[in-house]
């Protein structure tokens, strides 16, 4: 029996990574919906959709303007969009959500 051949180079995934999914700019930038699905959340115990929604809500604003209107550092900021464990502080989170309230 001969040997099948296969291929050295690994194909490229079929899959896009949902790690660069760009939703609508326009919802997430809606401060007064954001607050309105935080605030939801919080209420049902549904810390998953949460963190989804405020990391989307992060994402789609400026870091820099954030992180001066907030007090935060851009470090900070790019830790919980980015980070694997998400636990932020309190005080971290109530810098965000009252800008995002305000």
């Amino acid at each position: 029996m001969d040997k099948t051949k296969t291929s050295k180079k690994p194909k490229a995934s079929s899959k896009k990574s949902l790690k660069h999914f760009k939703p609508d700019t326009a919802i997430l930038l809606n401060k007064k919906l954001v607050a309105e699905t935080l605030v939801e959340c919080l209420l049902r115990n549904d810390i998953d959709t949460f963190q989804d929604v405020l990391v989307s809500h992060l994402r789609a604003l400026s870091k820099t303007d954030l992180a001066q209107k907030t007090g935060l550092g851009r470090r900070t900021l790019y830790d919980l969009i980015e980070g694997k464990k998400f636990d932020p502080r309190l005080s971290t989170l109530s810098a965000i959500l009252s800008k995002i309230a305000g």
